[in-house]
């Protein structure tokens, strides 16, 4: 019991480290676990147990912190953001899919519509939603974002996440669940992204449901099938790579980088008790 009680003391006193040191062990296990079974070629749905690791991660911190992850869990339920951040959220995701196709259909190529039988777009996307990569935001957004940015600003907070969020793939990658691009892109295309989910998790108070629907939209595939017409210059950087960092970098500059909020306001910490939370003094972007 003494240890227990010892254990929870350090977690409470560090507990960015703690959630990356249960990251680190919950994500290994699951790896090496995959591997042991499948050899190095997974089959994408046995990958899910991975994406849990955030999430699984920050339940565990939070509780060894002695916080409440009813609060923590309590992000889930705050819908109520404005129907506008969800179609933004979502429309970002989905124009910088079809950024290469919208190029090439206004240089004059050919394009079908949609690309796919609908089930293509329906089943990914509830999969991620309910079961998978939506599910990492309850420990990206939803626990290391608010931290952070007690700490340091919200666009270096972004930032840290999306290496953080980028390296955390690679066993997936290695072991081939998933369609990921070259890797230094991957991790660029993270990295904006993770910019863009922490604009939105700040900017709608933590509302946890506009960041995993717009995490979810981004696994989809694209709607149209472009003939001819797209600059070769989309085969040096990807267009949606291209679109999500010029959203990102307006986003920064219209915002500002200490907060990504015009109003220089933060989100409450889901779950932290208000005692432990750090202070911190005014900041000027």
């Amino acid at each position: 019991m003494s240890r227990v009680i010892a254990v929870k003391k350090r977690a409470s006193n560090s507990p960015i480290k703690t959630f990356l040191a249960v990251l680190v062990l919950y994500s290994g296990l699951i790896a090496a676990g995959l591997y042991a079974v499948f050899g190095s070629d997974y089959p994408g749905i046995s990958a899910l147990p991975y994406a849990w690791a955030p999430m699984v991660s920050a339940g565990v911190t939070i509780w060894l912190c002695d916080e409440s992850v009813r609060d923590w869990l309590g992000q889930l339920r705050n819908l109520r953001a404005g129907l506008h951040w969800y179609l933004v959220g979502v429309g970002i995701m989905m124009i910088g899919t079809e950024f290469e196709n919208i190029v090439a259909v206004l240089l004059g190529g050919n394009i079908v519509v949609p690309a796919y039988p609908p089930m293509t777009y329906i089943i990914p996307f509830a999969l991620t939603l309910f079961l998978g990569g939506a599910l990492e935001e309850l420990g990206w957004r939803g626990f290391l974002q608010p931290r952070l940015q007690q700490r340091f600003s919200a666009l270096h907070a972004s930032v840290g996440i999306g290496v953080v969020w980028g390296i955390w793939h690679v066993p997936m990658i290695l072991g081939g669940a998933g369609d990921f691009t070259v890797f230094s892109e991957y991790m660029l295309i993270i990295i904006v992204q993770s910019v863009i989910l922490g604009w939105l998790y700040n900017n709608t108070k933590g509302a946890l449901p506009v960041v995993m629907i717009t995490h979810a939209s981004h696994n989809m595939a694209p709607i149209g099938d472009v003939t001819g017409g797209v600059p070769a210059a989309f085969g040096i950087l990807s267009g949606d790579a291209v679109f999500y960092v010029l959203c990102a970098s307006l986003i920064a500059l219209y915002t500002g980088s200490q907060t990504l909020t015009r109003d220089g306001t933060l989100p409450a910490v889901p779950g932290q008790l208000s005692e432990h939370l750090p202070q911190r003094g005014p900041h000027a972007d």
